[in-house]
């Protein structure tokens, strides 16, 4: 074999020209250009000498592109940190206490606590401690998104390089990637969303800043509640609920899995989008499970049954889910948000934001068997229905516990409610009261000051106020009455001499304070203080507040919705102003009472309103032209203010399929009073002390006397109930007994000549259009048949026997008596 350099100097003779090693060959033979000819040690020195130039070249060079590439590395390195320290001098750092300004649904909860609906301000969310996640949501979590998330700080080194090469070999047109959890935290809370790598920068500052801080379950946490999770779920506790219907809690590792699985993509593996985002989402879940297999999260036999559970996707099902709030959740909204701002000094924009994005627990007074009983009444087709001039009439109700002032149960339209917070008829519009007014601002302001009673006597007949003389919805008069009457049979003009009797102002500030705010100073008159016809009207809450005051001894208690609110760290934000205010007597509270029971036993509502042997007590109310309908009542345990009629405009209720009597708010309230007593200990409305009973005329209200007795009509003897020391000392003024002539019933003259005593009432005043009593009225004109004395009679002469010339004597003037033959036999 021939060794190396015998190959060279070969290949050096096959090709003289064939440079090694940089430089020519020049052989023996050759000659420089003086002609000297070279020899053995003369190519050695010269070869020698070029190659120690080249070395000393080279490393110049070399020495040369060194100092140029660490002078540029130090520039470059030195530009690099400039612009990073620009960079993360311009960064702000994340406040911990953003961490914790999530959008968070506030809910509501019954008066049970039970939850019955939930608002957002666009994020649906509720708050979950790490404590509440179950360790293998976790671990889904961490093996799909960043499963060296508990071992790095911040920023994963490992995955950061691979997207920096990534983003390099992309010509910068890669998104990096890589994001640790921490910096997804970090990227929601701060919301930066520039596509440039400056972002990049800010955010592993933040990320590392933030590990400095915060404890890696305090990341977790905070990052399980922020994310969003599709199908309308912020959070991993409301997505468990839309995905599960169950609390993130108790979800196993299948479920766990899904969850994990959603974070990525979750608009396009919403599982109520399509058959096909549900597969997605299915098929992705077996990708977390085989990654917390393979980082031994789980083991293979939990991996196998995971596989095999049959997830079964399932909203919660109840009124939460529901996008459309109930009327009673509109009021309970409206009164804390005016309650943030009268006692937090909040404007209404702030307040309300507050509400809706702040994880607000709002415990209300709403009992859901009362509700539930409203709802079904006010599905009855019968009662609610398009009419035949496609027209819809309406209805509000209102159910209170008067005890408290606890609203139990609304209904705010009768139409199905298609939207939140639209008009609710219940609380924000105001209607004529009628008839439901009298025992506000008649009968009861008369029974305070001590001026009337149940049997007082008060006269249902015409009078006049200027160009107004009311009328009754009956069209006629029926004279004197009890007040207790005038309210059985809704009486108008009674009411009106009740008012006037108390004094309007003092009716106006009476019916006021019983719960009526809305009343203004245009409706300080007769007609709309006695009889209802005011100028706004007042609403169906303000009616079931007054009527509350009536059945709760005559205090006030202001209506309430909420019981408190407490914020997101479980500490009392809100609790409402509540004003207990005695504003009636006892007694007078109780003479209403039993006067209303009258109308249910015997008067208007006889027949209509009852709930089996429970007592109720109540009043029907209807305006002018059939606009307005009401009915008031209650029993010893709610109130109930029920009110239908067309809106916006008027338009006469009339005949319905139900006919036109009982109005639709009678049979409404019945239908929800029979429901919700059902299985209430009968009680009676408590008697005070001071009632007491007394015996008096009933046309007049005085104490009865022998005419009142003999009466025509019967004895008018009455007993009735009383406040103690008032009952009436005075007799009657009204009754009285006069000598009439029996052939004329006139009023004796002196020629009658049998007269007769017989009772008879009286008026200081002839109205033009005559009371039914008229017929029982002194009369005013004396006999007609006995006008002058009669002509005086002269007695016949007596016939004597034998007086045959008639001069009353029997004497020698008078004719012997001739007897005639007797006949012969």
């Amino acid at each position: 074999m021939r060794n190396n350099k015998e190959l060279d100097r070969n290949k050096i003779k096959d090709n003289p020209d064939k440079k090694l090693f940089g430089f020519k060959h020049v052989s023996k033979k050759d000659k420089d250009s003086s002609g000297k000819k070279y020899t053995k040690k003369d190519e050695k020195s010269a070869n020698l000498s070029k190659k120690t130039k080249n070395k000393k070249t080279a490393w110049k060079v070399f020495k040369i592109c060194l100092f140029t590439f660490l002078a540029l590395c130090i520039i470059g390195t030195g530009v690099v940190i400039g612009v990073i320290s620009g960079i993360i001098d311009k960064t702000p750092s994340i406040d911990l206490e953003e961490l914790e300004q999530f959008d968070l649904a506030s809910y509501f909860y019954d008066k049970d606590k039970v939850e019955i609906a939930s608002i957002n301000s666009g994020e649906n969310r509720e708050l979950v401690s790490y404590k509440d996640l179950p360790k293998h949501l976790v671990d889904a979590v961490v093996s799909i998104e960043d499963e060296r998330f508990f071992s790095h700080n911040g920023v994963d080194i490992q995955r950061t390089a691979a997207a920096i090469f990534n983003f390099i070999i992309s010509g910068g047109h890669s998104d990096f990637g890589g994001s640790t959890i921490t910096q997804q935290l970090v990227k929601n809370v701060t919301e930066d969303k520039e596509a440039k790598w400056t972002r990049k920068i800010r955010e592993w500052y933040n990320s590392i800043l933030l590990e400095s801080k915060l404890t890696k379950e305090q990341i977790m946490e905070s990052y399980l509640n922020k994310i969003f999770l599709g199908a309308g779920s912020s959070g991993m506790q409301v997505a468990s609920k839309n995905f599960f219907g169950k609390n993130v809690k108790d979800i196993n590792i299948a479920e766990a899995a899904i969850l994990a699985a959603a974070i990525q993509t979750p608009e396009s593996t919403n599982p109520y989008r399509s058959e096909e985002a549900r597969a997605k989402l299915l098929a992705r879940q077996k990708v977390v499970l085989k990654q917390m297999l393979k980082l031994h999260k789980i083991d293979q036999t939990q991996y196998d049954e995971a596989i095999k559970f049959e997830v079964a996707f399932k909203k919660t099902e109840d009124v939460n889910n529901s996008k459309i709030q109930s009327y009673f959740v509109d009021a309970v909204i409206d009164q804390v948000i005016n309650d943030l701002m009268e006692q937090k000094g909040m404007k209404k924009d702030a307040a309300t934001l507050l509400l809706y994005s702040n994880g607000l627990k709002i415990y209300t007074t709403q009992d859901t068997k009362v509700q539930n009983a409203i709802n079904v009444a006010y599905s009855n087709e019968k009662l609610f229905y398009q009419d035949k001039n496609k027209g819809f009439m309406q209805s509000a109700m209102v159910v209170m516990d008067q005890s408290n002032g606890n609203v139990l149960g609304m209904m705010g339209g009768a139409d199905k409610k298609t939207a939140n917070r639209t008009l609710n008829r219940a609380t924000q519009i105001g209607n004529q009261p009628g008839s439901c007014m009298k025992p506000i601002g008649a009968y009861g302001p008369a029974f305070e000051r001590g001026l009337l009673s149940p049997g007082s006597g008060i006269d249902d007949s015409q009078i006049t106020f200027g160009n107004w003389t009311p009328k009754n919805y009956y069209n006629y008069f029926n004279g004197y009455v009890t007040v207790r009457q005038a309210i059985a049979k809704s009486m108008n003009i009674p009411a009106i001499r009740a008012t006037q009797k108390a004094g309007v102002d003092y009716s106006f500030n009476f019916a006021k304070n019983m719960g009526l705010k809305s009343l203004t100073d245009k409706d300080k008159g007769l007609p709309s203080v006695a009889i209802g016809g005011g100028d706004q009207g007042v609403t169906v809450l303000e009616m079931a507040s007054a009527y509350s005051t009536i059945a709760n001894g005559g205090t006030y208690m202001t209506p309430k919705l909420y019981i408190s609110v407490v914020d997101k760290h479980g500490k009392e934000l809100l609790t409402p102003t509540v004003e207990a205010k005695k504003v009636m007597k006892d007694t007078t509270s109780y003479m209403l009472i039993d006067c209303l029971r009258t109308v249910v036993t015997s008067g208007t509502g006889a027949g209509y309103i009852r709930a089996g042997n429970m007592p109720v007590a109540g009043k029907t109310g209807n305006t002018d032209n059939d606009y307005d309908q009401w009915f008031c009542g209650f029993s010893p345990y709610y109130t109930i203010a029920c009110w239908n009629g067309y809106e916006p405009e008027n338009k006469v209720i009339g005949y319905r399929k139900i006919g036109s009597y009982p109005y639709t708010s009678m049979v409404v309230f019945n239908d929800v009073l029979k429901e919700i007593t059902k299985g209430q200990e009968v009680k009676q409305f408590p008697r005070p002390s001071e009632i007491v009973n007394g015996s008096i005329c009933k046309v007049s209200g005085l104490v009865a006397t022998d005419a009142c007795k003999s009466d025509p009509r019967g004895n008018q003897t009455i007993t009735d109930i009383f406040a103690s020391g008032t009952i009436p000392t005075a007799t009657c003024n009204i009754h009285k007994s006069v000598s009439i002539c029996p052939d004329s019933g006139l009023l004796v003259t002196k020629f009658c000549p049998k007269p007769t005593n017989k009772s008879f009432i009286t008026r200081d005043y002839v109205p033009d259009i005559k009371p039914s009593d008229w017929g029982f009225m002194v009369p005013i004109a004396t006999c007609n048949i006995h006008t002058k004395a009669p002509e005086p009679i002269v007695p016949e002469s007596p016939v004597i026997p034998g007086d045959t010339n008639g001069d009353g004597k029997v004497d020698i003037y008078d004719k012997p008596v001739v007897k005639p033959p007797e006949p012969k036999s």
